[in-house]
């Protein structure tokens, strides 16, 4: 994740349940770490990451408990890159139920352009729970949202703008909520029609404003693209993008290929290899060829772009260990440069 000067950061949960972080150099593109700012506090192995627009950062995780509340939600914050991160501080679980407390999906996370975190929940029984900071720091109560059956793998983006655009996958079709203003209240859209497989959802700020989300198609797997159309526009189908050797949500971001503004797609393959792709961002008529880096990958990959505009990419290998790679300027397409092993 990069700050406001582009120095990246990369966190992980570590194998104890502690929070551990890479930190860029200030002056090169050098890495520090691996450095365990928060040590084992039963942390179940996810994390979010929410930026917020003043250039701090929120991490959300879900935490072992005591009997009463077996998981709870925790988060701590990072106010400036490479200094020490609070403690944990937990806001709870929307079940008061223990067995329905255990089975909430993860939490995800935004921030919005005046400064209110907004943390979303699967619940125990389908459906979804909100609580939202206000940008002055005070904690709303748990608020359950009008939906139900819905899938693990929530996606919410946040545009330049501070708007916030919540995608969730249901059994028959998908829920959009969605923020017409940065810090208006967030309203349902329409319901969509198309069934993506579960917790393979995500989504990034294209051009104007506008979101483009990603998910598999549930019955062949396939990657596929969508933008919610603008009131009174015309809908149309989500975009094919190959990629059925991957399983997953995809890692997203933008940046320059050969001159052209890029959407850049990675992905973990079956084989548990990272693979890549890009196309003129809101093209996805130019198709996607999608290429095997044989880089190992544990988990779902990670993308920025660093002080220069170069693509970096980051995978946490078979052995914990953090490999980064940057794209590199003097070779056409999107080529990598050889991966450091951290």
């Amino acid at each position: 994740m990069p700050d406001a000067g582009g120095r990246l950061t990369a966190y992980a949960v570590g194998s104890d349940g502690g929070l551990v972080r890479w930190t860029e150099s200030a002056h090169s593109y050098d890495w520090s770490g691996p450095e365990l700012v928060l040590p084992g506090t039963d942390l179940l192995p996810y994390l979010c990451v929410a930026p917020g627009p003043q250039g701090y950062v929120d991490l959300f995780a879900v935490r072992r408990g005591g009997a009463r509340t077996p998981v709870e939600i925790v988060f701590a914050s990072q106010y400036q890159t490479g200094r020490p991160v609070t403690g944990w501080h937990s806001i709870g679980n929307p079940h008061t139920d223990p067995a329905q407390a255990a089975a909430i999906g993860a939490p995800v996370a935004v921030a919005d352009g005046d400064g209110a975190v907004h943390v979303f929940v699967r619940s125990a029984t389908g459906g979804v729970f909100t609580r939202r900071r206000s940008g002055e720091g005070t904690w709303g109560k748990w608020t359950a949202m009008p939906c139900k059956r819905v899938r693990e793998g929530i996606s919410a983006v946040v545009t330049r703008s501070g708007r916030v655009e919540l995608f969730m996958p249901a059994d028959k079709g998908v829920y959009v909520w969605r923020q017409e203003k940065p810090g208006g209240s967030l309203d349902r859209s329409p319901n969509l029609v198309f069934i993506a497989r579960p917790e393979t959802a995500s989504g990034t700020e294209s051009y104007d404003d506008r979101v483009t989300h990603f998910w598999r198609d549930d019955a062949s797997g396939e990657v596929v693209a969508y933008r919610v159309p603008e009131p009174g526009g015309a809908d149309v189908a989500p975009a094919p993008l190959q990629g059925r050797s991957g399983r997953g949500p995809l890692a997203l971001s933008r940046c320059a290929v050969d001159g052209y503004d890029c959407t850049v797609l990675a992905q973990t393959e079956e084989t548990g290899t990272l693979a890549v792709t890009a196309y003129p961002t809101e093209t996805e008529s130019a198709g996607a060829w999608w290429a095997d880096t044989r880089e190992r990958c544990e988990g779902v990959p990670a993308l920025a772009r660093d002080r220069a505009g170069r693509l970096v990419v980051a995978v946490i290998g078979g052995e914990g260990r953090l490999s980064v790679s940057r794209q590199r300027a003097d070779r056409q397409g999107l080529a990598l440069e050889a991966w450091l092993r951290l």
